[in-house]
């Protein structure tokens, strides 16, 4: 019973990590090679796992610089990186299809994608919870695989439907960061 608080946690959290992976493999299309995928998988797994660690040591005096500013953070690095994404489907520039993938990217939007986990470390902290290692551990590999799930299925609707696809999926990445800013 106790593995299923985690497991449950790290399905929620991994919910943005799902989208935005979607929306790369749609950009990405045939070029999203195996390697791709499962760089992008392990950087949101990661993420998810460690932010949850970084709010649980920072405690309660991060949680409020967290609150305070991540969500604005958040949302601005999502609607950028969305807005670009729609840029380039556009034609208004052309992406080199080896450099397209973009580590710096991929880390900016991993990063962007679990700054709610982060809090979920600061909640875990204000609840004196010790021992959070098999949480965050659950957490990063549920994302991990729902992160892979999801470059899958963009990649497929990619190869499908195109450059529709790409735009679609910046509009994804923009409303993810309305949603963060508005909702949290």
């Amino acid at each position: 019973m106790f593995l299923i608080e985690p497991i449950l946690l790290g399905v929620s959290l991994a919910m943005d990590a799902l989208a935005v992976s979607m929306a790369l493999g749609a950009a990405e299309r045939k070029n999203f090679t195996w390697s791709k995928i499962l760089i992008t998988a392990l950087s949101f797994g990661i993420f998810q796992a460690a932010m949850p660690l970084i709010g649980w040591f920072g405690g309660s005096l991060l949680g409020s610089v967290v609150q305070t500013y991540g969500r604005i953070l958040a949302a601005f690095l999502l609607a950028m990186i969305g807005g670009k994404m729609i840029h380039e489907a556009r034609g208004g520039e052309e992406k080199d299809e080896v450099a397209a993938f973009s580590f710096q990217r991929l880390i900016v939007l991993s990063f962007a994608t679990s700054i709610d986990a982060l809090l979920v470390g600061v909640g875990y902290a204000c609840l004196k919870r010790t021992g959070i290692l098999l949480d965050v551990l659950l957490i990063g590999c549920v994302t991990f695989l729902i992160a892979a799930g999801g470059c899958l299925f963009g990649r497929c609707c990619g190869r499908r439907y195109g450059k529709s696809s790409e735009i679609f999926g910046g509009l994804v990445l923009i409303g993810i960061g309305i949603k963060v800013l508005l909702f949290g």
